[in-house]
C-alpha cells in the first residue's frame, strides 16, 4: 500500500558501462506516478504507474551527447509502514513488538511500480534503474504541524525506526533487499527516510548499514546477486552533506554512495522556513556554495556520491506555490509567485559547479571520471512527476509548480552536463597539506583528514 506522495527533496543520478564495480556513472532523473489513482484520495488501490515519463527521457537522450544523457532513472518503488494490531494499538510504540501480528512492519514495492521500472529500463539511452524507497519517520508530527490534518484518518502508521529493536531493523533490511532484488532491472535502491536528525539519526544509520549489507548479499541468500548484478545491488542515501560524519560512509558499505541534496537548502545550518518561501537566485547560489564545502571532508578520496538538483519545482526552488484551501496548509498558507523560472536555477547550478574556484577549492570533486573509477558518479535531477505537493501524504494539496522540466531546462542540461567530464577535472589528487583533505605525510587528527583515510603514528600523520 502506498500512502505517500513525493517527499520534498529528491532527484537524477549517474550511469555508464557496467565494469567490475557495482556503480553506474552518468546522470539520473527522479520519476513518479500519479499521486492519486482513484476519485477518492483515501481509497487504497494499486499504483497506476505506467512509466509515463519514459518517452520524455528517451526523446531527451536521443538528442543528447553520450556524456550528457540521462542514463539512470530513479523510479518510485514504495515506502515503509508500521501498522499496529487493532487489539493492541500501542503495539508499534517503543519498544515495538517483534511479533508482526502485533506490529506489522512492512516494506512495499507495488507490482505496477516494478513493471514501470522495466519500461524505464527499456527507454532509449537508459542504462539502469534505481528504485526509490521513502518514508517520513516524523509523519505524525508533520500532520500536527499542518493543522492536525489526517485527511484519510489512517492514524500514525509512519515508520519511526527508533521504535524497532535491533532484530526488527535487521529483519526489515532483509525483507527490503529480498523484495526489491526480485526485479531483474533494479540495480540498487535509494533510501529517502527523513528527517536525518535526532532522535532518528542512530536508527536510520543502523538501518542503512543493514540494508546495504543485505543488498550486497555476500552469501547470495537474498537473491541480489545475479549474472547481471554479480556484486549485488547498490544502496544510496538521500541527505544533506552538512548533516553527516565520515562514519556514515563506512556504514553505506562497498556498494554504497551518498545522494547529496542541492536543493531545499533551507534547513539545519540555515533557519528553517516553514512558509515555503522560495530561495532567490543569490541566496540559492550562496547556500549551494556553502553546502558543497562539506562534501570533500565527508567522502575523503574514496567515497562515492551524486548530487541532486532541481530541474522542476522543489519546496524552496520553484516558480509558484499554491497552498490548499482550509485545513492542511499549516504555517504555509501564503501563496508565492517567484520572479524567476526554473531555468534560472539550473543556470545558477552550472555557474557554481563549473566555476574554476569550485574545482580548485574541492580538489575537482565534481570531475566525472569513470575510466579511473572517480568518486563523482554524476548529477541527479528532480523531477518528472504529475503533482509536486508537501507534506508528502497524498491528501495534502499544497502545490509547487512546475512539476516537470521545460524544454529550455532540458536544453541547458544537454549543453552543460558534458562539461563535467572536462571543465571540472583539473586536479583529482591532494597535493598540499593546506588542502581540506591531505596527502600522505601531512599532520592529521582524524582518518578522514587524509586522502588515504589512514591517520596514524606519533605525531599523527596521513599514512
Amino acid at each position: 500500500m502506498k500512502l505517500f506522495s513525493i517527499i520534498c527533496g529528491v532527484l537524477l543520478l549517474a550511469a555508464g558501462v557496467r565494469a567490475a564495480i557495482p556503480f553506474t556513472y552518468g546522470h539520473a532523473a527522479y520519476t513518479y506516478a500519479p499521486l492519486q489513482c482513484a476519485s477518492d484520495p483515501c481509497e487504497v488501490v494499486p499504483s497506476c504507474n505506467r512509466a509515463h515519463w519514459a518517452a520524455d527521457i528517451g526523446n531527451y537522450n536521443n538528442a543528447a551527447a553520450t556524456n550528457g544523457k540521462i542514463n539512470i532513472v530513479y523510479a518510485y518503488g514504495g515506502d515503509i509502514e508500521f501498522w499496529a494490531n487493532a487489539k493492541d494499538p500501542q503495539g508499534c510504540w517503543a519498544p515495538a513488538s517483534n511479533d508482526l501480528n502485533v506490529c506489522n512492519v512492512s516494506v512495499f514495492f507495488d507490482p505496477n511500480n516494478a513493471k514501470a521500472a522495466e519500461v524505464y529500463q527499456a527507454a532509449p539511452g537508459v542504462d539502469t534503474v534505481v528504485a526509490l524507497l521513502d518514508g517520513r519517520l516524523d509523519g505524525w508530527d508533520q500532520i500536527q504541524t499542518y493543522n492536525g490534518y489526517d485527511g484519510c484518518k489512517f492514524g500514525d502508521f509512519y515508520p519511526n525506526l527508533v521504535n524497532l529493536t535491533d532484530f526488527a531493523l535487521q529483519r526489515l533490511a532483509t525483507d527490503t533487499a529480498k523484495l526489491y532484488c526480485k526485479s531483474p532491472v533494479v540495480s540498487g535502491m535509494q533510501v529517502d527516510l527523513e528527517p536525518y536528525k535526532d532522535p532518528y539519526k542512530p536508527a536510520v544509520q543502523k538501518f542503512i548499514k543493514y540494508v546495504g549489507a543485505a543488498l550486497l548479499d555476500a552469501d547470495g541468500s537474498n537473491g541480489c546477486r545475479t549474472s547481471k548484478f554479480p556484486q549485488g545491488r547498490t544502496v544510496s542515501y538521500f541527505t544533506f552533506a552538512h548533516n553527516h560524519k565520515p562514519s556514515f560512509m563506512d556504514d553505506l558499505g562497498p556498494n554504497g554512495y551518498f545522494v547529496f541534496s542541492g536543493y531545499d537548502l533551507a534547513d539545519q545550518i540555515w533557519p528553517a522556513d516553514p512558509t515555503f518561501k522560495y530561495n532567490t537566485i543569490p541566496t540559492y547560489k550562496t547556500r549551494l556554495r556553502q553546502e558543497i564545502t562539506y562534501i570533500r571532508p565527508l567522502i575523503g578520496y574514496t567515497g562515492k556520491f551524486t548530487m541532486a538538483f532541481p530541474m522542476a519545482a522543489s519546496c524552496h526552488e520553484y516558480e509558484q506555490y499554491v497552498p490548499m484551501k482550509g485545513q492542511g496548509c499549516g504555517p504555509a498558507c501564503t501563496p508565492y509567485t517567484n520572479t524567476v523560472r526554473m531555468i534560472d536555477y539550473v543556470n545558477a547550478i552550472f555557474e557554481v559547479l563549473l566555476d574554476p574556484a569550485t574545482t580548485n577549492s574541492t580538489d575537482s570533486v565534481f570531475c566525472l571520471d569513470e575510466a579511473n573509477g572517480g568518486q563523482f558518479l554524476g548529477l541527479s535531477w528532480w523531477t518528472w512527476t504529475y503533482t509536486m505537493t508537501y507534506p508528502p501524504m497524498k491528501w495534502f494539496d499544497n502545490v509547487f509548480l512546475p512539476p516537470t522540466p521545460s524544454s529550455e531546462v532540458l536544453s541547458a542540461l544537454a549543453a552543460n552536463l558534458p562539461k563535467l567530464t572536462t571543465v571540472t577535472c583539473n586536479n583529482n589528487k591532494p597535493s598540499s597539506c593546506a588542502q581540506v583533505v591531505k596527502p600522505t605525510g601531512c599532520s592529521c587528527t582524524h582518518s578522514w583528514d587524509c586522502s588515504s583515510n589512514n591517520c596514524a603514528g606519533i605525531p599523527a600523520t596521513c599514512q
